[in-house]
């Protein structure tokens, strides 16, 4: 052993290597702690940006839904707009159908005292018409409604054509002309019968049309939700208001 060499150098040694390996076990658990808290806050960012990005499509649904019943309550509106305005006119036009059937009866029994009572007839049969005529004409259902009435309203008068003829044939004692005339009258008769029942079903067949319920959107479901069996929105149906025989 040398003079003056110290015997604690191996202790101090020991010492520093301790030392110098518990910096380096905190240097690399702070670096962890580091990396750990880096990935907790990028999670968080993750995790708030899904549920940014699913509130923003919940609100784009329930906006679009809501637009959907916004739609859908004007499509109602304007359907039972149009169904009174139609409903009336076919009261109108209904009434001038049976003056019509009304005028035709009196004109088979061809007695004079009537006379009076089918010049009203028609008369009232034309103004029930013209009072629903504009409102018909102007609706893609009720136009056509228009083009049957003027149908029955000539064959009812080449039916009081025919009837004038028979008469004229019957003064002149034209026996088998009058036979013949007859069948014919009768035939005639019954177009017209026949013109007015088809009359009378289009129109009902046109309110049934307009009435038809206007169907609800369905209910969208937000992402990640289950979806609903159960209709989302009632449908609307307006009350039926059938046309009733004039008394």
């Amino acid at each position: 052993m040398h003079p003056g060499r110290s015997i604690t150098l191996p202790f101090v040694n020991g010492l520093e290597a301790a030392a110098a390996g518990g910096f380096v076990g905190a240097l690399i658990m702070s670096v962890l702690a580091v990396l750990l808290d880096r990935q907790r806050a990028r999670r968080t960012a993750d995790e708030r940006q899904k549920e940014r990005a699913h509130d923003l499509q919940v609100r784009t649904i329930e906006q679009r839904h809501e637009m959907q019943l916004a739609a859908m309550q004007d499509a109602v509106r304007l359907r039972d707009a149009r169904f009174s305005r139609l409903n009336d006119d076919a009261r109108q036009l209904a009434r001038a159908l049976f003056d019509l059937e009304r005028l035709a009866l009196l004109m088979q029994w061809g007695r004079q005292e009537d006379s009076d009572e089918l010049e009203r007839l028609e008369m009232s049969a034309r103004a029930h018409f013209e009072s629903a005529r504009a409102g018909l004409t102007l609706d893609p259902e009720g136009a056509r409604l228009t083009g049957t009435f003027e149908s029955v309203t000539r064959e009812i008068a080449q039916y009081q054509s025919m009837i004038k003829s028979h008469r004229v044939l019957v003064d002149a004692r034209a026996v088998e002309q009058v036979i013949t005339h007859a069948d014919q009258m009768q035939a005639q008769r019954a177009k017209v019968v026949e013109g007015i029942m088809v009359a009378v079903s289009e129109t009902q067949s046109m309110l049934k049309s307009v009435a038809t319920p206007v169907e609800a959107p369905e209910a969208p479901e937000p992402a990640g939700r289950p979806a609903s069996t159960g209709p989302a929105v009632p449908q609307v149906t307006p009350k039926m208001d059938l046309i009733p025989r004039p008394r």
